[in-house]
């Protein structure tokens, strides 16, 4: 009556990896009463199959072995008629048109009262099943229906599954997504459907099912977490920000300046005043949101304001560290160390502030024009420079003078001159300055640093 064969199945079940699992709707066919069967969907012949629920096919564990009369009921296709052999999963496949089993089925079996699903998304359906039957000709399909039972949809065919050694149907678990139309849905309703041609052609276990559920993967709540480069800068400096928040979908970001993002990773924060804020991260998604916070610390910057006042230069900044410099090069003047410093030439200077909580930060450059000196106005450069305590004057001029060089302490440095090419005859490296003087009495100072 059935041609026996066997197929192998590879099932491949979606797992939903960081999803917590709720089930909204489940039965498990104890009560043969909440189900609606075998509603005729087409040709269905004397000898059709029919769907039943009880416990000649009894229900087990998934990857265990059909039994029989253990007490778990399912629902199954079982056969009838005076060519039915068994009970439980087993079916007429029909006689090929032979003309003495007529066993061509189309049937419906469906929950019978309404299931909701408000306010639930991702939505599964899924059940525990036995089946092999024919493939695309004696097959079961899950059926549903968004609008209480007027019309309906088929969502997948029931794949043929494996078997035990024993020729018994290996329960097998299967979940399968529902489409969107299901979400949110206060007049959803699921069934099955059983086809079978009359070829004569199938292999039982027919199919049963058994723990039939609805399910809902709900997201897990968000972790809101954020990474900073520092905890405490100095003012005018900035933070920026690595989002470390898992499972969120939005974020508010309060810097407790008075300003907000709602960016995933906000552009890098800067702070013009000193003191100590409260950052504070937000992390949404639809389940929820989650909080987190950190306090920043931003440490008062230096003064660098500069006053010049006879032949001084002066810092404004009181009870600091001070490093002044040569600009435009912003060239370190070794021993320049003091909230003073004057200038031996007329130039640019500039000063490096530095307060005891750490912060720094460096001066404009000021111009010294007036050290009185009656400058010489021609064209002088040394080359190169920076140097290695040797130089060229190069001029463009045929003029007659006298070169004195100083250190940066005013002492007089000793030199050795051929023509336009001069060495300093010291052991100190540094910056130097290079006094020009002319027949006519007028004065040149250039700077020369020695690396």
């Amino acid at each position: 009556m059935k041609n026996i064969y066997i197929i192998a199945i590879l099932l491949v079940v979606s797992n939903f990896f960081g999803l917590t699992q709720t089930t909204i709707w489940q039965n498990d066919f104890e009560n043969p009463s909440e189900w609606t069967l075998n509603v005729f969907t087409g040709q269905n012949d004397i000898d059709a199959n029919l769907w039943v629920i009880s416990d000649a096919e009894g229900g087990v564990s998934a990857g265990g072995c059909g039994v029989a009369g253990n007490g778990n009921k399912t629902l199954h296709i079982g056969c009838q008629g005076a060519w039915c052999i068994g009970t439980g999963a087993t079916y007429n496949a029909g006689d090929g048109g032979l003309g003495f089993i007529y066993a061509t089925t189309n049937k419906r079996t469906v929950f019978a009262s309404i299931i909701s699903t408000l306010n639930s998304q991702n939505l599964s359906i899924e059940f525990d099943y036995i089946g092999v039957g024919q493939a695309n000709d004696d097959y079961g399909t899950v059926i549903y229906s968004t609008d209480g039972g007027t019309t309906w949809s088929n969502l997948q065919t029931i794949a043929p599954a494996t078997t035990c050694a024993n020729g018994q149907g290996l329960w097998t678990h299967l979940a399968i997504p529902l489409p969107v139309s299901c979400e949110n849905n206060s007049n959803l309703k699921v069934g099955f459907d059983w086809k079978n041609s009359n070829d004569g052609a199938g292999t039982d276990p027919s199919l049963a099912i058994n723990n039939v559920k609805i399910t809902t993967n709900i997201p897990p709540n968000p972790q809101a977490n954020f990474t900073l480069n520092n905890n405490q800068i100095c003012q005018n400096y900035c933070f920026t920000f690595l989002n470390t928040s898992s499972d969120a979908t939005t974020y508010f970001w309060d810097f407790g300046n008075g300003n907000s993002s709602t960016l995933e990773n906000p552009e890098p924060l800067c702070f013009n005043l000193p003191g100590q804020y409260v950052i504070t991260l937000i992390a949404c998604n639809n389940q929820g949101c989650d909080t987190t916070a950190q306090t920043v610390t931003v440490l008062q910057a230096p003064f660098t304001g500069l006053e010049f006042l006879n032949g001084q230069i002066t810092s404004l900044q009181p009870n600091a560290l001070y490093q002044w410099l040569l600009c435009p090069s912003l060239t370190i003047i070794p021993g320049a160390t003091s909230v003073e410093y004057t200038p031996p030439i007329n130039g640019e200077y500039a000063v490096i502030v530095t307060l005891a909580n750490g912060c720094s930060d460096t001066s404009d450059c000021i111009v010294i024009s007036d050290l009185g000196i009656a400058e010489q106005n021609i064209s002088l450069s040394l080359f190169p420079n920076p140097g290695n305590g040797s130089f060229t004057i190069d001029t463009e001029e045929n003029n007659s003078f006298e070169i004195s060089v100083f250190d940066v302490t005013g002492r007089k440095q000793e030199i050795l001159t051929e023509g336009n090419a001069v060495r300093i005859l010291t052991y100190s490296k540094g910056l130097f300055f290079i006094h020009f003087t002319f027949e006519n009495g007028t004065e040149t100072v250039l700077p020369y640093l020695w690396e």
